[in-house]
């Protein structure tokens, strides 16, 4: 069913969504995030400049801007304060996820060209207190090709590597436990978890991934159930500028889409739609 917002929310603008343990939802759009009840019914709202995707605890946010060309992690309160930074040189930031031991997990990207690695050792995952931003760990370089969203599963971190057609399985502490691939499934590039089920969205490449599917996995990713559109047939699960077009929130599943009006380009209308159930 379509997922109704306050009119003042363009659904036509990137949207990053992002539930906290204690049941709100945050909702952000270029610069301002706002934060709903259950009932999505507006609770506060703060400005907010940040790039990519976000994670949220019960009274922070966390996610990547930049000051002066500079790449920052940052946990801010609720509110807009800035709480705590965290910058590695040379370094961009981006899907950050938190645990619940209290860390932070993101992909930092190697973006320093004077810096002799290839494609494949740019990537890596780095591990940060949630409450300092001081670093804990560092993992999964050289291993990861072009590392997209993350999500925590009990004790382990499940992580998109599109480029490699698989999903990665660490520890909270960076031992790499295994690899899983799909039979059915590739390009993994957007994923979210709820009650021992990923759910994931292929990274869309024209005439190979038409992007049109929402696969429902088992932890061991097998597929389960296939989502699409239940009226809009050209409708496409894709984000742009490091956004993610779903979310686990309160029992539903929320997913952005647009509508593609020929097989090379994605355009049309944008909409939010909530799959209940979950």
């Amino acid at each position: 069913m379509p997922l109704e917002l306050p009119e003042e929310i363009d659904t036509s603008d990137e949207l990053r969504m992002v539930g906290t343990p204690d049941g709100r939802l945050l909702v952000c759009g270029r610069d301002e995030v706002r934060i709903f009840d259950r009932s999505m019914r507006v609770m506060q709202t703060a400005a907010c400049e940040f790039e990519g995707l976000l994670a949220a605890s019960d009274d922070s946010i966390f996610y990547a801007t930049e000051d002066a060309g500079d790449a920052i992690m940052r946990r801010s309160s609720h509110d807009g304060r800035v709480l705590a930074e965290y910058q590695l040189e040379g370094f961009y930031f981006y899907c950050p996820v938190l645990a619940p031991n209290g860390l932070l997990f993101c992909v930092a990207y190697n973006h320093n060209e004077e810096d002799d690695v290839g494609d494949n050792e740019r990537d890596e995952i780095i591990a940060l207190d949630a409450q300092t931003l001081q670093l804990c760990h560092r993992f999964g370089r050289g291993l990861l090709r072009d590392t997209s969203q993350m999500v925590v599963v009990g004790d382990e971190l499940f992580v998109c590597d599109t480029d490699a057609d698989c999903l990665h399985v660490f520890s909270f502490t960076g031992e790499h436990r295994r690899s899983i691939e799909g039979s059915k499934w590739r390009s993994p590039r957007y994923l979210c978890f709820a009650k021992d089920r990923l759910y994931l969205v292929e990274a869309v490449y024209p005439g190979v991934i038409d992007g049109r599917r929402i696969l429902v996995l088992s932890l061991q990713g097998d597929i389960l159930q296939v989502i699409t559109h239940p009226t809009e047939p050209k409708a496409v699960f894709e984000a742009y500028m490091n956004a993610s077009p779903i979310c686990c929130f309160d029992g539903k599943l929320l997913v952005s889409y647009c509508t593609e009006d020929n097989e090379s380009e994605v355009l049309g209308d944008r909409g939010l739609l909530a799959f209940s159930g979950l």
